[in-house]
């Protein structure tokens, strides 16, 4: 990138650009991969609880891609958290899923464990 164009006397649209861009490269530069691992781990998390709210996807199979995910990502205590979590939900969704359990016991086990999970992330 020309230096001149971050020079803050300079006026118009490419000298505002250029500094945009310099700001967003300085704000990713900053970001921890850990966080950053976890945004992206949340935003695939959120966007496959969906399918398997719709039906789309078994709750096995998410609870299953959710711990793989987990365990591939730098170690911290929410990752500890979550990959608690996961285990118990991925086993509550095989017991649904062998009808061990009925689906209202399988949303009630879900929610309190969902519930739980959030309480000590915060």
């Amino acid at each position: 990138m020309n230096p001149r164009f971050l020079n803050p006397d300079r006026k118009g649209p490419a000298a505002v650009a250029a500094m945009a861009v310099s700001l967003a490269a300085l704000a990713v530069a900053c970001s921890s991969p850990r966080e950053s691992s976890l945004d992206e781990f949340t935003r695939w998390h959120d966007s496959a609880k969906a399918k398997a709210q719709a039906g789309a996807l078994m709750w096995s199979e998410f609870y299953k891609q959710s711990f793989d995910r987990l365990t591939a990502l730098p170690p911290s205590i929410q990752q500890d958290t979550r990959l608690e979590n996961t285990v118990l939900l991925l086993s509550t969704a095989r017991k649904y899923e062998a009808s061990e359990i009925t689906a209202l016991q399988f949303n009630t086990e879900r929610e309190h464990i969902e519930t739980q999970l959030e309480a000590r992330l915060r």
